[in-house]
């Protein structure tokens, strides 16, 4: 008992906490593998400020609990954050400022009353040291528990597929392109025709399908897709947590296209920014997506900043680096050059390829021209309304399609290739979420041989692959009804 008084363990203790909560609360989404390096850089860290508080302090047990009320809220910053949102007493703490405020000043208040009450020194120890001791044990029992019942997250059913049916292999390329509108909704929303794709998609075979998205945000449109299924009713809609984009991320992980492709004998490419087949997603910095280990660090003071108020710190503090405004546009281009260079590699058999771009999603970096807009023109939200910011965008993106589609279909003219976008524009300044015009998207079919896809005069992309697995695979599964589910304000 006397070393729990005399020894601060409750800075290792707070580390070892911090990474099995996480892990308990993003349990089945992130591996025990992934919270290793965090988890020893983060006690370095305690470490080092222990050394620094203790230079000026010359006392162990001073400096470590000064250290460790900091390192509390740095590290928990955001689920205190979190917290205070639904407690209406607490309603002036809702901005960043107003929090960020209360906890630098309680510092100097925490270190004051440390240093006039040193008799409370040992007890404080003890204290904390048997609190976060008993917090650990129950969460390690809490994860025995998930783990001897087994995780939530799992595969999703597949459809019947004969492989006796299927005569020809062809390479499938499955390149999305985020929020692309399609042309009705172009043309009657934006006054823009996107004449420019129309022509394009004519001139080399392209087949565009009267398609409607099911959802209009991506985890969830994507899931549909490549589940061809609509997803379980286990979420509230307008009311989306955390845990339903974890669980699409798993079920786009686990996509029943992926057995079906397997059997045919074909190798599986991820180029997007999902975890595909096991297949890691090409960045695991994008703020888009919460995985690994960003369930993990999330939450911490300087990721909250920088994920919600990165665009605005770099416009009041000069020196603020806020790289990941920029990652979508880092994270296209790296896609863009690993399809190319895909396209170009001699395969020893059929592929999938999916290919996921977060363009002409917002943020809208360049011009028409190409050139780079500024950060003041593009980096606020409400700029995502500005139709001709938009427009001018989407004819840049266009030029980078047709270099894509052009380089597959010289290359590869026997693959089939699908251009998509994964919902309709979003930004609609517009109070109803159920606007048709959210959903409507592009989707544009290159089947080998000119051969064209048998449609209906409207269908949805729950029925994407259903539609080419019946037309190029000889298959004859069943379509599903189509219909749209209203997911975001």
């Amino acid at each position: 008992m006397q070393q729990l008084k005399k020894i601060p363990f409750f800075l290792f203790l707070l580390v070892l906490f911090f990474c099995l909560h996480g892990w308990l609360e993003n349990y089945g989404f992130i591996r025990f593998t992934e919270l290793l390096l965090p988890g020893l850089l983060i006690f370095l860290c305690v470490l080092l400020l222990t050394g620094i508080v203790y230079l000026f302090t010359k006392d162990l047990l001073y400096a470590s609990l000064i250290t460790f009320f900091i390192s509390l809220w740095y590290l928990f910053f955001g689920a205190l954050h979190d917290g205070v949102q639904s407690l209406p007493f607490l309603s002036f703490l809702k901005s960043y400022a107003a929090m960020a405020a209360l906890l630098l000043a309680a510092t100097p208040a925490w270190i004051f009353f440390l240093k006039k009450k040193k008799r409370l020194h040992q007890k404080l120890v003890l204290y904390l040291n048997l609190l976060l001791l008993i917090y650990c044990l129950i969460d390690i029992f809490s994860l025995g528990k998930k783990g001897l019942a087994g995780s939530t997250a799992g595969a999703t059913a597949s459809v019947g597929f004969d492989t006796a049916r299927v005569a020809q292999k062809p390479d499938v390329y499955l390149l999305v392109f985020d929020e692309y509108p399609g042309f009705e909704s172009l043309t009657d929303s934006f006054a823009f025709a996107n004449k420019g794709m129309r022509d394009y998609l004519a001139a080399n075979d392209f087949e565009v399908l009267p398609v409607f998205s099911n959802y209009d945000l991506t985890y969830f449109s994507m899931s549909s897709i490549l589940n061809m299924q609509y997803i379980k009713d286990d979420f509230e809609n307008l009311r989306l947590t955390q845990k339903d984009f974890q669980k699409r991320g798993v079920e786009i992980n686990h996509a029943a296209v992926i057995p079906l492709f397997r059997s045919m004998g074909y190798a599986i490419e991820n180029l997007s920014v999902f975890d595909l087949d096991d297949q890691p997603a090409l960045s695991v910095d994008n703020p888009f997506l919460l995985a690994h280990t960003t369930l993990l660090t999330d939450k911490m003071f300087h990721n909250r900043l920088q994920r919600d108020l990165g665009r605005h710190l770099q416009k009041t503090i000069p020196f603020w680096n806020n790289n990941s405004f920029y990652q979508h546009d880092a994270d296209n281009k790296q896609v863009e050059e690993l399809l190319l260079r895909s396209v170009q590699q001699k395969k020893t058999g059929p592929a999938f390829v999916y290919a996921h771009f977060m363009m002409p999603h917002g943020p809208y970096y360049y011009d028409s021209l190409g050139n780079k807009n500024a950060f003041e023109k593009i980096a606020d939200y409400t700029r995502w309304k500005d139709k001709a910011l938009f427009v001018s965008y989407l004819r840049y993106i266009n030029n980078r399609v047709y270099k894509m589609a052009d380089t597959i279909t010289r290359r590869n003219p026997g693959a089939v290739v699908v251009l998509m976008g994964d919902h309709g524009y979003r930004s609609f300044d517009n109070p109803n979420p159920a606007i048709a015009a959210r959903y409507n998207n592009l989707c544009a079919v290159r089947m080998p041989g000119k051969k064209q896809l048998s449609f209906k005069e409207k269908w949805s992309t729950v029925n994407l692959f259903r539609s080419l697995f019946n037309n190029g695979f000889g298959q004859n599964i069943p379509y599903l009804p189509d219909s749209t589910v209203v997911l975001a304000f």
